[in-house]
C-alpha cells in the first residue's frame, strides 16, 4: 500500500513545519510554487508550474491540491496513492501515521475529518468569514445564496477541513472531480463548499472526530498570518 501526507503552500501563504516523526513506507510531499522559502526539514517539495493552477490567489491553489490529492499526484508525480493524509501547512506531524489511521479510519471508511469545536453550519461560517474579512462580502454572499437556492440545511454536523485521512475510492474520486468547479466560482473559503458537496452528494462515509483525539499525532500550529 502506497501512503503519503500532503500539504500544500503557496505564495508564502503559511509557514510549513518540519516533520517531528516520520513513519516507515509513508511519503512527505509539500506542494509549493516558486514564491515558497525555507523548506522545513523531513518534507519532499514538489514545485508546481504556473501552468498546472487554476487561479493565482494563494488560498485557490492550496484547495487545488487539498481536494484532488490523488488527481495531483498521479499527474504530476507518477504516483498512485492509496491512502492519504491531507494537512494544513500549520499542522505539525508529531506521530506514528500508521497508528493514526487505524486508530481513526476502519477499512471501510471513506476518510476522516474532525467536527468543527464552535460551528453548526455553513451559513454560521459564512457570516463568520464576513465578519474577519476572511473574503469578499459578494461572494460570500453569493455562497450563501448558492447554497440557498439548493436546499442545503442550516444545522447539519459541520466539519473542519485542516485535517482529513482519506482512502483513495471511488467516493473521492467523484468529490475530485466536482469540487474545483463548484469552488472556482464562489467563496475561497474551502470548508463551506466542503461540507455543502458533502450534503449535496452524500458519497463519502466518514469518521467525525473529536479535535482532541489528535494531539497525540498532530499539533495546530497559528496561521503565519495570525502570528
Amino acid at each position: 500500500m502506497k501512503k503519503a501526507v500532503v500539504s500544500y503552500n503557496f505564495g508564502n501563504y503559511d509557514n510549513a513545519e518540519p516533520i517531528q516523526w516520520k513513519t516507515k513506507d509513508w511519503d512527505y510531499i509539500l506542494f509549493t510554487d516558486k514564491e515558497t522559502e525555507n523548506i522545513p526539514d523531513g518534507w519532499r517539495s514538489v514545485i508546481l508550474s504556473e501552468e498546472f493552477f487554476k487561479s493565482d490567489d494563494p488560498k485557490r491553489r492550496a484547495n487545488q491540491i487539498k481536494f484532488s490529492p490523488f488527481r495531483t499526484c498521479k499527474e504530476e508525480l507518477e504516483e498512485e496513492y492509496d491512502l492519504v493524509v491531507v494537512i494544513d501547512a500549520n499542522m505539525v506531524v508529531l506521530g506514528d501515521m500508521d497508528e493514526f489511521v487505524d486508530t481513526f479510519c476502519m477499512s471501510t471508511m471513506d476518510g476522516v475529518f474532525l467536527i468543527h469545536p464552535s460551528l453548526d453550519g455553513a451559513y454560521e461560517d459564512i457570516d463568520l468569514c464576513a465578519e474577519l474579512e476572511k473574503d469578499s462580502k459578494e461572494s460570500l454572499l453569493k455562497t450563501y445564496k448558492y447554497f440557498k437556492s439548493n436546499g442545503y440545511p442550516e444545522n447539519v454536523k459541520y466539519f473542519q477541513t485542516g485535517v482529513s485521512i482519506r482512502r483513495n475510492t471511488s467516493a473521492w474520486s467523484i468529490i475530485e472531480y466536482f469540487f474545483y468547479d463548484h469552488y472556482k466560482d464562489y467563496s475561497k473559503r474551502d470548508q463551506p463548499m466542503m461540507n455543502f458537496l458533502h450534503w449535496k452528494y452524500d458519497v463519502l462515509d466518514l469518521n467525525i472526530i473529536e479535535l482532541g483525539h489528535i494531539h497525540e499525532y498532530l499539533k495546530y500550529e497559528n496561521h503565519h498570518f495570525e502570528k
